[in-house]
């Protein structure tokens, strides 16, 4: 079995409408989807987690529309969780059929970033995990960003927020954490598009978020 790491990149024509909201609006940090169920024909189950303003995010369901029935819980916080069910439209049918194949298991959550791409991981034999990207419908773009053996979830990162995770994956990539350090803060910031300070706010509390869920 392949374990690979993929982003689908929607564009202004494809993209959910309560994904478009989320990363248009300030006042959010992270969305997600941690569960669903796609057993029942003629309609989709969801549970989100969001991390942000709930009320907005409450606001936005309701002008939106359509759902068969949708509950926001309270959570921790500004964090909160959305169950929905929703009748699929043609592209939710598309990308469920592609990556519901044979051997392959998704493996949550899927994180809806802020540049309206969604980030995953996938389970499966090579096979299907070919056959499931060449039937990702037109307009979406994929994105292998690793590929390897799977190990387990990433238990130890799931509190970062998506400027974290980046702000580490930025780090990590340019040789920040190696010894010797191959690149300095600045050097990350730039990247990152943010001062150098703001850049080394997001490493230290990535970095004291993922030592304090490591059991040690």
């Amino acid at each position: 079995m392949k374990s690979v790491r993929l982003t689908l990149q929607h564009g202004p024509e494809n993209v959910h409408p309560m994904h478009r909201f989320v990363a248009e609006h300030d006042g959010f940090d992270r969305y997600r989807m941690v569960a669903s169920n796609f057993a029942h024909e003629g309609h989709n189950a969801f549970i989100f987690h969001v991390v942000g303003d709930r009320e907005a995010y409450r606001d936005r369901l309701e002008t939106l529309g359509g759902f068969i029935s949708v509950d926001v819980t309270a959570g921790d916080g500004d964090a909160f969780y959305v169950y929905v069910r929703e009748e699929p439209g043609e592209l939710s049918e598309q990308l469920i059929a592609a990556f519901s194949r044979e051997s392959l298991v998704p493996i949550p959550p899927l994180e809806y970033r802020m540049d309206w791409s969604v980030r995953f991981g996938l389970v499966g034999e090579p096979d299907d995990i070919r056959a499931a990207l060449e039937a990702v419908p037109d307009g979406i773009e994929t994105t292998v960003e690793r590929v390897g053996e799977y190990r387990g979830g990433d238990h130890a990162v799931e509190t970062l927020t998506e400027r974290q995770r980046e702000a580490l994956r930025v780090a990590r990539d340019r040789g920040y954490f190696a010894v010797p350090r191959e690149a300095s803060v600045e050097e990350v910031a730039d990247e990152l598009g943010c001062a150098p300070g703001t850049a080394a706010e997001h490493l230290r509390k990535a970095q004291q978020r993922v030592v304090g869920r490591l059991d040690l």
